[in-house]
Order: structure tokens, then sequence, then C-alpha cells
């Protein structure tokens, strides 16, 4: 039976406006960022489903890397501008946010006119939405768990404009409840079935992190990590791409990696069409998150394919790691070291991990029921009375 957090919306059949004499229902999703990374993952996958189940379904998103995928979807874009906080000391940045939001309120104002539902990408989107004053239902696709002052006081400024938040974990919903948001936990899910990793695994041995370069993600704690390993000869992969304020953050790791005891074996491949493809020839794959992460996806990712994984024990990843991996404590280079050496010396280890992952997404956690459960949702926010 779902707990009081995963309880599930009723499944609705109607794919029109109610009233609507057959007209398709409309979905408005907003995206406060242009960069492409997990949360512009989830959110192009649930879209996409949305239009399968009958939706017309619309974007408003600043310019980036998300505006050629949303080109290949074939979902039409408007433009707005960047809304993402910037990391200027907190007065500084709410001052800079907010002529932004402003000017993107009256954007998607005009572009909600006919709007059913709203769904805003993330909370750095929410001030926008809650000047633009639109008038249809707004879900909230929750991805960060709200640990900062600014954060929590953002959210409580424009609780009053969400009709439900959809949260991948409980780690995620649990702070959202206490604002008294209506949340409904909807589990992050990868595709499946997928082809696994090989089972012999790679000589030297393989570690990698997929994930945008950026402080939070802890790189920089896995290379610590592997430079107090036994074995000398594992190869590290940093797989992802970089956000601008993060140059010297990625200029550092870039540092550190040349260093002498880690030259020549750290591998930096920037961003990558296919993450799935390249972690299935990785021994380990680990998550080194300093912040907690609701449902990162790249846990996901590679317990599907079966690569064993060794990640921070904070935020949604205990929730659905089960044992798939090892979890250590976040900014520990030390434990991390540790969990990573118990890993590549012990291979009945490493194949208990391998069949575990696969277990654990088949039994719920697929992309399918992710994208089944998302557009209930939808489906049952339109029921209801708009949001004035």
């Amino acid at each position: 039976m779902p707990n009081a957090f995963e309880r599930e919306a009723p499944t609705i059949a109607m794919t029109t406006a109610p009233g609507g004499g057959g007209v398709p229902r409309r979905l408005l999703a907003v995206n406060p960022s242009g960069a492409f990374s997990g949360a512009e993952v989830a959110l192009l996958r649930v879209l996409q489903a949305a239009r399968r189940a009958g939706w017309r379904v619309d974007v408003v998103a600043p310019d980036g890397l998300l505006v050629d995928r949303l080109s290949a979807a074939e979902l039409p874009r408007t433009e707005l501008p960047e809304l993402r906080f910037s990391t200027l000391p907190q007065p500084l940045s709410i001052a800079t946010a907010v002529p932004r939001s402003l000017r993107a309120a009256s954007a998607i104002r005009r572009a909600a006119t006919d709007a059913d539902v709203l769904v805003v990408n993330g909370w750095h989107a929410l001030p926008a939405v809650r000047l633009a004053r639109v008038r249809c239902a707004v879900v909230w696709f929750v991805h960060d768990i709200l640990g900062r002052r600014d954060q929590r006081a953002v959210v409580k400024g424009c609780a009053p404009v969400v009709t439900v938040a959809v949260a991948p974990s409980r780690a995620g919903a649990e702070p959202l409840l206490a604002q008294g948001i209506d949340v409904r936990v909807v589990r992050n899910g990868t595709p499946w079935p997928v082809e696994p990793a090989a089972a012999e695994s790679p000589d030297p041995p393989v570690i990698g992190v997929s994930g945008p370069l950026t402080g939070w993600k802890g790189q920089d704690v896995l290379l610590e990590a592997v430079a107090r390993l036994r074995r000398r000869d594992p190869i590290v992969e940093l797989m992802g791409g970089t956000f601008p304020g993060d140059r010297d953050y990625v200029r550092r790791l870039e540092q550190r990696a040349a260093a002498p005891d880690l030259a020549g074996r750290v591998r930096l491949l920037g961003h990558v069409d296919d993450p799935v493809e390249r972690l299935r020839a990785w021994t380990v794959a680990v998550s080194a998150s300093v912040d907690p992460e609701t449902a990162p996806l790249n846990v996901l990712e590679a317990m599907s394919v079966g690569v064993p994984m060794a990640a921070t024990d904070h935020g949604g990843t205990p929730e659905v790691l089960g044992e798939a991996g090892l979890l250590v404590p976040p900014r520990d280079a030390g434990a991390l070291a540790a969990a990573l050496d118990r890993l590549l010396g012990d291979a009945d280890l490493r194949r208990r991990c391998a069949q575990a992952g696969p277990r654990l997404i088949a039994a719920g956690l697929t992309l399918d029921a992710q994208e089944q459960a998302f557009v209930r949702v939808l489906e049952s926010v339109t029921e209801r009375a708009p949001v004035g």
C-alpha cells in the first residue's frame, strides 16, 4: 500500500480539455535555464510522455543546449530570460533576479493564455510564475532538496501558486510538506530494459562519475579519494558538461588531475550524448555529491546496466540504491577511498551489486513507470478549480 508520500493520483482517461469539445488539453512548461543536465533530461521525458498521451505541449526557456533538444523533439519553444539565481552574494543575486523574473512573468503570462496546466521545472522559475498570475493549474517538478535559506524563502513566497509539487523522493518531498504544499512522490525512472555492462571488469579498472562539473557534484572529493587508493592503476573518467559560473572549479579539477599522484589517469570527457553507453565500460560508478540530491539520474543509469555504485549517503540516493552499491558520508575522501578499495578488490561484491541494480530498476524505477505516474498527476490537477 502506498504511504502518505507516495499515494497515486487517480487514473483519468480523458485527454481533452474539460468542456472543450475534443480540443486537446495544453501543457506549458517553464524551464529556468537553457542548460541541459539531469533536470532537463527528466523534463523532456515527461513532456514527450504527455504529448503521447494526447496533450498539446509548449515550452518557454532561455537559449542554450536545451533548445537543440527541444527542436529535435519537435517541441515549440518561446524565449525566456535566464532565471537561475546567480552565484553572487545573496543580496546581489536577488537584486539581479527580480528584473529578470518580471520580464519572464510577462512572457509566461502571454504563453499561458489558454494553458490547462503549467509545469515549472525546478524552484528557480517559481518567482516568475508567481508574478505571471496564471489562471491554470501549476505543477512544480521538484529537482532540489531545499536546504538553503534563500531556497526556502523563495518557496515560502511562491507556495500559494503551486497546485501540486511532484518530487522524485521522500527526501525531496518532506521540506515541501513542512511548507503546506501538496506533494506527490513520483520516483525518477530510467529506460528499461537495457543492454547490461560486460561481466568482465576492464583492466585497468575505470572509476567514473556522470554529471555536470560543478562543486556540489563532488568530483574534487573523488579525485582526492582515488589518490588514496591502495591500487595505483585505476583510471578516472569525469563525464559531463560545465556551467559558465564553474570555470574556476573546472580549472582546479584540471590542476589536481595533473598532480604527480594522478597524472595521466584522469580523463575529462565533457558532455557525452549517450552517457549510459559510456558507463557500461566502467568498473565502478560514483555519485559523490556534497549536497543532497533528490534522486540523481546517474545512480539509476548505473544500476540499470549493472555497474556497482559508490554514493554519498544523503538525499534520495539511499531510498533507491539498496544492495546495488555502497554508501559513504558526504565530503569524506577517506571513506570514499575505502569503499572504492572494497569494490575494486572484491569481485563477489561487485557481482552482487551488478545483479541487484537491474532487479531494483525492474521493480519500479523504470522510465515507463515514472512517465505514467506523472501524466496521471497532470490529468488529476486539470480537474481542479484553476488557481486565481
